[in-house]
């Protein structure tokens, strides 16, 4: 598999949050030891219909497709490092990486809804103690911290966020365009809300009663964003 095939392929097995979703994390205080969370991912109608077709298709003819690249790519190597002319040698086109899409979306918890504009949601919910809270598609959970004043600090790691939309490679300029425009404007949003939140390293609402950030997935990938060690708003409950 070609460098630039590993590095999409590589992005798209890091999350189903790929490039043509768009999610967020709404956490609820609803009371001192009580709260709901839901992790929310939204596809877009022509990414929805094109993973079901690469769906029905199937992984074997994905991989059959990048096996052919590969092959391609390695006899141009193999035939030039012999000092003969690979100009002959066609290398086909990359199969769209769609496939690893269809293998995650929603397949780790959460119910999926298809939704009339031809898209789908994929709702991951969890509600009752702090220790009960658990959403499937998260490997680090949100954490809960009683403070002596009533309040509870919630919050989640950043690692835990950069791990879903950052998998380890480097972008060149030619894996770079690639990047940009499966994950152009798409964007994961926290929330944590409860009767008032009165800390926070997140954008507070006007009412107060929630705090948000919303993260651009490409400033993450580019590291064009200096992001805290994690998200946090100390909530009072109702």
């Amino acid at each position: 598999m070609s460098r630039i095939a590993k590095s999409v392929a590589g992005l798209l097995l890091a999350l189903s949050l790929s490039g043509c979703i768009d999610a967020s994390l709404d956490v609820d205080l609803t009371s001192n030891t009580t709260a709901s969370a839901t992790l929310t991912q939204v596809m877009r109608s022509d990414s929805y219909v094109t993973m079901n077709v690469v769906d029905t298709i199937g992984g074997d003819t994905w991989l059959a497709g990048m096996k052919a690249v590969e092959d391609a790519e390695k006899a141009i190597v193999d035939t030039e490092a012999d000092g003969k002319d690979a100009s002959t040698i066609v290398v086909p086109p990359e199969p769209e990486p769609y496939y690893f899409v269809a293998d995650s979306f929603c397949t780790h918890g959460g119910r999926m809804l298809e939704r009339v504009d031809g898209g789908a949601t994929c709702m991951d919910s969890s509600e009752g103690e702090f220790a009960d809270i658990h959403l499937e598609q998260l490997d680090e959970q949100v954490s809960f911290t009683p403070e002596e004043d009533g309040t509870v600090r919630i919050a989640i790691s950043t690692a835990q966020v950069l791990q879903a939309v950052t998998p380890q490679m480097d972008l060149t300029t030619e894996s770079e365009d690639i990047v940009l425009a499966m994950f152009k404007d798409r964007k994961i949003t926290i929330t944590f809300s409860g009767d008032a939140v009165t800390e926070t390293n997140m954008k507070l609402a006007r009412d107060e009663k929630s705090a948000s950030q919303s993260i651009l997935i490409l400033d993450l990938l580019t590291g064009k964003s200096e992001m805290p060690a994690e998200f946090y708003a100390v909530v009072r409950a109702p």
